[in-house]
């Protein structure tokens, strides 16, 4: 206990300088009112415990995870408007299972197993628009989109098969925020258990006003968690992004936890608009000049000079309140400066990572690709704010990528981003699967890769390792 409160009491929650201040002393600088959501704050000390590494690397645990957490939990399949119209689905796969959702209404979705009911095909090979049935390629038999067998060949020869014995086998289905979450538990608690306070947190940011730009998918060779925790700190950013450094304070990022019931719940909110520690003769203006640059699409070397009026993050943030309204039509008039600016990421357990704030309006989810834990899918939705008077656009086809694939030439500036990160996963799966016997598993930081060490400690209560 000793030994505990010691390290409690050393417990360092971000760094630092004049310069580069933490997010919680910008807070306390904003011009405006500062959201209750981003003043609530709650950074335990969560140990310093290795990480096996046969957590990302054992089929056992990858099966574990399948049984436990894929066919019980919560999570996002697609976007609304990547499925408009009655009859237009979507097939998701994940850890070598596959479902289709599909809208089969105006405002109804429904999630069945994509398998025929027959000799097991997979019902659906692709995503579609306007399906008014679901056939078999194999055999013919088919269903209507709400499931039902509509009809098979040589009915006289299957007398078994009787009033609804064939439907298709339903997954739970439920709607937030824009994002349609399915549940392979067909008596799942509510999604709204499972979002608990993070609900509260998005009310009065309404990502279903929002539609995607893109949304690219790439196959990466690497654990699911190895891919998602590059994305739960920003330790990284001094090595892996070196670009970033002149206009980010990674160091000075927060990191919020939540667990409440059956919703868990972490955030990082990262300061942008000021220098990082680590950049090199980095200054307030050339950190203000990098970041409008960045939101208007720009790399530093095509960057125009930076107009007369913004000097500050006061400013910045300011010019990007009147430019997205002229833009939409919303109100950001009461919104903070850290709204307008900085990098706000939610992750949701187990693996949804939606953004908040027009910082950087992405959102994120990892899933195995396949019954195996070596590899696994990424996918990222570019959110844009809709004018308030239009209707919501559909969606582009998905940009889908290879495990050799980069993202730059498809998505910009974020690709390059992204690239940088896959760059390193591979490499990662790689040393876990040969990590020394003399050494427990990986370290953490305390405080900068809490959130990961949150995942873990979810995730080991689900699998029931440990007690909740």
């Amino acid at each position: 206990m000793t030994d505990i409160m010691e390290a409690q009491a050393d417990y360092l929650k971000g760094f630092g300088t004049e310069l580069s201040p933490t997010w919680r002393e910008l807070a306390a600088q904003d011009t405006h009112r500062i959201e209750p959501s981003l003043a609530d704050e709650n950074s335990p000390f969560l140990g310093d415990d290795p990480i096996p590494a046969s957590r990302y690397t054992s089929y056992d645990y990858h099966r574990e995870e399948v049984e436990k957490v894929w066919l019980k939990t919560w999570q996002v399949a697609c976007r609304e408007e990547e499925i408009p119209e009655v009859g237009d689905h979507f097939v998701y796969r994940i850890a070598g299972m596959s479902f289709i959702v599909v809208r089969t209404a105006p405002e109804e979705f429904r999630a069945f197993r994509n398998l025929c009911m027959h000799r097991g095909r997979e019902l659906v090979d692709c995503s579609g628009k306007g399906a008014k049935s679901f056939r078999c390629a194999y055999h013919a038999w088919t269903w209507n989109i709400d499931g039902s067998l509509q009809g098979f060949p040589g009915k006289w020869d299957f007398p078994t098969v009787g009033e609804g014995s064939h439907d298709l086998r339903t997954a739970s289905v439920a709607r937030w925020n824009g994002f349609v979450f399915i549940n392979p538990d067909r008596n799942a608690a509510p999604l709204a258990q499972h979002l608990g306070g993070m609900d509260r947190h998005f009310a009065d940011w309404p990502l279903d006003r929002r539609f995607t730009l893109w949304h690219v998918r790439k196959t990466i060779r690497a654990n699911w968690k190895v891919a998602m925790e590059a994305f739960l700190e920003g330790y990284h950013l001094a090595m892996t992004h070196p670009q970033a450094l002149p206009s980010v304070s990674e160091h000075g990022t927060q990191y919020d936890i939540w667990q409440e019931g059956d919703a868990a719940y972490s955030r990082s909110m990262t300061p942008t608009a000021v220098p990082s520690h680590h950049a090199r003769g980095g200054s307030r203006e050339e950190a203000i000049a990098v970041q409008w640059a960045l939101l208007n699409g720009l790399r530093m070397d095509d960057a125009p000079e930076l107009p007369e009026n913004i000097h500050d993050r006061a400013t910045l943030a300011q010019w990007r309140r009147d430019n997205l309204s002229a833009l939409t039509g919303a109100d950001y008039a009461d919104l903070s400066d850290a709204m307008m600016l900085d990098s706000i990421q939610y992750w949701l357990f187990p693996n949804f990572c939606p953004w908040l704030g027009e910082g950087l309006p992405l959102t994120y989810v990892f899933r195995p690709d396949a019954d195996m834990p070596d590899t696994c899918y990424m996918d990222a939705w570019m959110l844009v704010r809709m004018p308030d008077d239009a209707p919501a656009p559909s969606a582009p086809a998905i940009i889908e990528l290879g495990p050799d694939d980069p993202f730059e030439p498809h998505i910009g500036a974020m690709g390059e981003i992204f690239d940088q990160d896959d760059f390193n996963m591979p490499k990662v799966q790689i040393g876990m699967k040969q990590w020394p016997d003399d050494l427990a598993g990986v370290t953490l930081g305390r405080y900068q890769e809490s959130r990961i060490r949150f995942l873990h400690k979810v995730l080991e209560e689900r699998l029931g390792h440990t007690a909740r």
